[in-house]
C-alpha cells in the first residue's frame, strides 16, 4: 500500500480547516471561482508569459553575463541584478494581468443573470465579494509563483550568488502588488454594471496611474507655489506625499528599498528636486559614494517610513474592495 502524499495530506488538512471555521462562509465561492478559473488555458497562457519575463533576465545574466555590467558598476554579481532587470518588467505588467483576472468576476455574472442564482443560495453579498477576492486573487498569485520558482531554478545552478533576502522580499512585494491590483478590480467589477465598463474604468486608471500620476505631485506643488505663499519644503513635502500615492510608485520604492539598503534613496528619486529634498526638507548632506548618491545624517519623517509606504500601497486593496461593496450592497440586479 503506497504511502499518502504528505502534500496532498496537507492542503486537504487546509482545505478542511478552513471549510469548518464559521468565518468562512466564502470559502465555496472562492473554491468554484478558483476550480472554474484554472481550467480555462489562458491563465496557462499567462504563467508561461511569466515564466519568460521573470526567467529571462536571469538567463540572460546566466548564459550572456548581462549581469556583469553591476559588477563593473561596484555591484557584486548576485540576483539584485536580477531583481533590477525585473522590477521595471514586473511593474507595468502585473497590473494588467490582474486587471485581467479580476474585472469580470463580478461584472460578467451580474450580464448573464447567474449572479441572482449564485445570490438565491444562502450566501449574502459579502460573502460573495470576498470568496471572489480570495479565488482570483489566489488566480493571480500563479503565474507569479510559478515565475519566481523557475527563475530559482534557472539560478541555484549558476555563479550568480543567491541573495535569499532580497530575492525573497522583491517576491513577496510583487505577489503583494498583484493582489492589490485585482482587489482594484474586483472592487469596480462590483460596483459597475457590465464587465466592459469596468475593463475601460480599471484600464484608464492603470494608465492615469502608470503614465500621468508621476507628475501629479510635481504639479500640485507648483500649482499651490504660485498661487499661495508656501516655501520650497512644503512644496517637495506635497510632491513627495502625492508620489507615494500611487500604487505603482509605491512599490517601486519599497523593492528600491530593499535593493539600496536605504528608504532615504530610494525615495528621493520620487522628487523632482533630489538635492533640495535632502538638505532642505530632510535636513541631510547630499554626497557621492562608490553606490551612488547618498544623503547622510538626514530624518526621513514617519509619513514617508516604510510602514507608511506599505499602508498607502495596501489602501488601494482595502479602498476598492469597501467602495465597491457598498456599492454592489445597494444595486438592483
Amino acid at each position: 500500500m503506497s504511502a499518502e502524499n504528505p502534500v496532498k495530506r496537507f492542503l486537504g488538512d487546509v482545505d478542511t480547516s478552513i471549510r469548518n471555521s464559521e468565518f468562512a462562509d466564502w470559502y465555496p465561492i472562492t473554491k468554484k471561482e478558483f476550480r472554474d478559473t484554472v481550467r480555462s488555458p489562458w491563465i496557462w497562457v499567462l504563467s508561461f508569459i511569466f515564466i519568460v519575463l521573470f526567467a529571462l533576465p536571469a538567463v540572460l545574466g546566466l548564459y550572456f553575463n548581462i549581469g556583469q555590467q553591476f559588477a563593473e558598476a561596484g555591484a557584486s554579481l548576485t540576483t539584485d541584478a536580477y531583481v533590477r532587470f525585473a522590477l521595471p518588467i514586473a511593474a507595468p505588467l502585473l497590473p494588467a494581468v490582474a486587471i485581467v483576472i479580476g474585472y469580470a468576476a463580478i461584472a460578467r455574472e451580474s450580464e448573464r443573470g447567474s449572479l441572482k442564482i449564485l445570490l438565491s443560495l444562502p450566501y449574502t453579498r459579502g460573502e460573495l465579494l470576498a470568496g471572489k477576492f480570495v479565488g482570483r486573487s489566489a488566480i493571480t498569485l500563479i503565474p507569479v509563483t510559478v515565475g519566481f520558482l523557475t527563475t530559482l531554478l534557472v539560478l541555484l545552478p549558476s555563479q550568480i550568488e543567491i541573495a535569499w533576502e532580497s530575492f525573497l522580499l522583491f517576491a513577496l512585494a510583487t505577489m503583494v502588488y498583484g493582489v492589490v491590483f485585482t482587489a482594484f478590480a474586483i472592487g469596480l467589477s462590483a460596483a459597475m454594471k457590465t464587465a466592459r465598463r469596468t475593463m475601460a474604468a480599471s484600464l484608464g486608471i492603470y494608465v492615469y496611474l502608470q503614465v500621468f500620476w508621476s507628475n501629479l505631485g510635481a504639479g500640485l506643488g507648483n500649482l499651490l507655489s504660485d498661487y499661495t505663499d508656501i516655501g520650497q519644503v512644503t512644496q517637495l513635502h506635497v510632491e513627495l506625499f502625492v508620489s507615494l500615492l500611487s500604487p505603482i510608485a509605491s512599490y517601486r520604492t519599497l523593492v528600491r528599498e530593499v535593493l539600496q539598503g536605504s528608504p532615504i534613496r530610494s525615495r528621493l528619486i520620487l522628487t523632482s528636486n533630489p538635492q533640495a529634498t535632502c538638505e532642505e526638507m530632510l535636513g541631510g548632506t547630499l554626497e557621492m559614494t562608490q553606490t551612488g548618491v547618498e544623503c547622510t545624517n538626514a530624518a526621513l519623517p514617519p509619513q514617508y517610513s516604510t510602514v507608511a509606504v506599505v499602508a498607502y500601497l495596501l489602501l488601494w486593496l482595502v479602498v476598492p474592495l469597501v467602495a465597491g461593496y457598498y456599492v454592489f450592497e445597494g444595486k438592483d440586479l
